[in-house]
């Protein structure tokens, strides 16, 4: 699988962008090489369960085969004890995925594979590597008084902006290896946290059609939906279902399905 597949066309933008700013990707990488990613990893090694062979053998298979479909090089996989359903990745050149212990508790294996397929879509796409960039630089501006506040909430809310486009990238890597009826069905038990969904999988995009009239229903509305989202570093979940029920029509999710079938 390439980057190229599964990015979403504003994700694939904002990257563009952001491979213009010559020698910042260099600088945070090298940063996150011999400074960030130890202290993770260490603290990985210290407090999480690393999960392999003789630990969780079932989910660290499904991983390796998550892993092979989407092409990249095996990251570590751990398991931090979290009541709340999550996971996220980390890391350039020593990469790992961790899985909160009630993802793994609610979910099926054909779920979990979905969720690693996500992290493993945010790895395909460097999305790591430009996100800790673009906190860098914010983050210098702020700590050096060389940007205002007034200058550097635009700047925060185009970077958000891109945040969540490139969750619809991962979602497409997701969808692309486990199928977007099992994606759909994953994101209603991440929106609800029941380990066991009732009815159609589907009931998001359902959703998500109620949610756009209401949107859209009057300028006021517009507005306030839009402000009330501009900060957020996720899409809602009806429009991550939304997007999903629309990409499984494109040529790019057939072609990736019948490769990876």
């Amino acid at each position: 699988m390439k980057a190229s597949d599964i990015m979403h066309p504003e994700d694939a933008k904002a990257i563009q962008v952001l491979r213009r700013l010559k020698g910042f990707d260099e600088l945070i990488r090298l940063s996150m090489q011999y400074g960030y990613e130890q202290i993770f990893r260490g603290q990985n090694l210290g407090m999480l369960l690393k999960v392999n062979a003789q630990n969780f053998p079932s989910l660290y298979s499904a991983f390796q085969g998550v892993v092979k479909t989407v092409g990249i090089r095996e990251p570590e996989l751990y398991i931090y004890n979290d009541p709340v359903m999550n996971a996220y990745t980390y890391g350039e050149t020593n990469t790992f995925i961790a899985l909160s212990s009630s993802i793994v508790e609610q979910m099926s294996i054909d779920e979990l594979r979905c969720i690693i397929a996500h992290e493993c879509g945010h790895i395909l796409c460097q999305h790591t590597l430009y996100n800790t960039l673009l906190r860098t630089i914010h983050e210098l501006g702020y700590w050096l008084e060389l940007l205002s506040y007034a200058t550097l909430g635009p700047a925060l809310m185009a970077m958000q902006y891109w945040s969540r486009k490139s969750e619809l990238s991962a979602d497409r890597c997701a969808a692309a290896v486990v199928g977007e009826r099992t994606f759909q069905m994953a994101m209603l038990k991440l929106t609800c946290g029941m380990k066991e969904i009732k009815g159609s999988p589907y009931q998001l995009v359902e959703q998500a059609r109620e949610y756009h009239r209401l949107e859209k229903s009057s300028w006021i509305d517009r507005i306030q939906q839009n402000c009330r989202v501009a900060f957020y570093t996720h899409p809602q979940m009806v429009n991550r279902a939304w997007e999903i029920d629309r990409w499984k029509n494109s040529w790019q999710y057939r072609k990736l399905r019948s490769t990876d079938s």
